[in-house]
């Protein structure tokens, strides 16, 4: 009966170690084939079959749907160009060139991964086909909760969020055209909550 609970300790003991050990080990190699591109972070290689172990075990836990390298790539940016949290009660904007791309998606999403409701009436989301240029074919998108002309992504409520950027077919999406990658700024105009 002894021999029995001490296996059952040292059991109990390396299944919990192992378990806080792998979750710790996942949520620490996040830098692993990350490329930054001012505020903008992804892993090109993410969808790969040859992707790390950490990348494959981290899209597992989140059961996320990425895109292969073929594809197109998905940065996302959880904070302003000045390294400051993004929160839905605060206007920005996000100004810079079309991306080369042959169409691009830009969605907020909560840090658990929903998509954040705009409120009545309101996309969720813009797409490259439906954005306003200038003649240079750069562009500007107001992001918040305020209302504004021209190119605006609506967002509601109160805390953090991620801008998630997805490029489709790309050339952006082979790691040599990554680094080279231009993507828009996102500065802070106002919040809410100061």
């Amino acid at each position: 009966m002894r021999l029995a609970l001490l296996v059952l300790i040292a059991l109990s003991i390396a299944l919990g170690l192992g378990g806080w050990s792998a979750n710790w080990a996942l949520d620490r190699s996040t830098e692993i084939d990350t490329v930054t591109v001012g505020p903008w972070q992804a892993n090109p290689f993410a969808g790969a079959p040859d992707a790390d172990p950490y990348s494959k075990a981290r899209l597992a836990r989140l059961g996320n749907l990425t895109l292969g390298i073929g594809e197109g790539i998905l940065f996302t940016a959880e904070r302003d160009g000045a390294g400051n949290a993004l929160r839905r009660q605060c206007n920005y904007r996000l100004v810079g060139q079309t991306p080369p791309a042959r169409i691009w998606t830009l969605v907020p999403f909560t840090p658990e991964g929903s998509l954040i409701p705009p409120g009545a009436g309101r996309n969720g989301w813009l797409t490259s086909n439906s954005l306003m240029r200038e003649e240079d074919n750069s562009f500007a998108i107001a992001l918040g909760p305020s209302a504004r002309s021209g190119n605006w992504l609506a967002t509601s409520g109160t805390g953090p969020y991620t801008l998630a950027l997805a490029l489709y077919d790309t050339p952006a999406s082979a790691s040599t055209g990554v680094g080279s990658l231009a993507l828009p700024g996102i500065t802070l105009e106002t919040c809410y909550d100061r």
